[in-house]
């Protein structure tokens, strides 16, 4: 019998330990960023600052882009632009305007391809890829945020970026400007899922060109400030 209550004694105060040590980050079980990236994808940036971020995924609509470039430089807003590379070898000044103006681009991959079911070395080469274009197309490379074709993703293809020191990045709003809505329902969408340290989905239709002016607007009326990607996750801003 005292044999067993040593060791009971014994793994309580392991077990009291580990508790201990989790509860201060010790082991990074709860409070790690870096740990949770690992397991899935960032759908919302640091809610602790009044920052949100407009991102702009782009593999068409270079015919509207100027147009949000002239009202982003306008408002003197900055965005990410998630450019596929196939889009950024087709358009290289469109693309060099982004970096020049001061606006963070992000990687979309080569191609917009499915990637739920990719194998771990296709899922990396679309992701290289997508890099070498965007950097061959305007200079500069990427910030390591990817966002995935279609939204999609699994642990393990959140997993496989990582591993090349991408983090995945989802959104908090989605706008469907895609499916070109009448621009008031881009504002309405935009404004209504504004959170702190909220992404919120974009695409180039013309539908979010005219809708643009008033989502900046907004947002500022209600206290946001709008940043890049990489700043809201950080909760920094320029």
């Amino acid at each position: 019998m005292l044999v067993v209550k040593r060791k009971c004694v014994a793994g309580l105060l392991i077990a009291a330990l580990l508790w201990a040590a989790c509860g201060i980050g010790l082991l990074g079980m709860w409070n790690s960023r870096a740990a949770m990236a690992g397991i899935a994808p960032i759908m919302r940036g640091h809610s602790g600052f009044s920052n949100v971020s407009l991102m702009f995924n782009v593999d068409w609509g270079e015919e509207h882009l100027a147009a949000i470039l002239d009202i982003l430089k306008e408002k003197g807003a900055h965005v990410t632009f998630f450019p596929t590379g196939s889009w950024a070898e087709k358009n290289p000044g469109i693309l060099t305007r982004m970096v020049v103006e001061g606006h963070e681009v992000g990687n979309h991959g080569a191609v917009h391809s499915h990637v739920e079911t990719m194998s771990k070395e296709n899922l990396q080469r679309l992701i290289r890829s997508g890099e070498e274009r965007i950097f061959l197309a305007c200079g500069a490379r990427p910030s390591r945020l990817f966002a995935p074709p279609y939204g999609e993703w699994n642990d393990q293809t959140v997993a496989y970026a990582v591993e090349m020191g991408y983090h995945t990045v989802l959104w908090t709003v989605d706008t469907m400007d895609w499916r070109l809505p009448p621009p008031e329902a881009v504002w309405k969408r935009a404004l209504a899922g504004a959170v702190p340290g909220a992404l919120i989905l974009l695409h180039p239709t013309e539908p979010t060109a005219s809708a643009l002016p008033l989502i900046i607007d907004g947002l500022r009326e209600k206290g946001y400030t709008l940043t890049t990607v990489s700043d809201v996750v950080a909760g920094g801003s320029r």
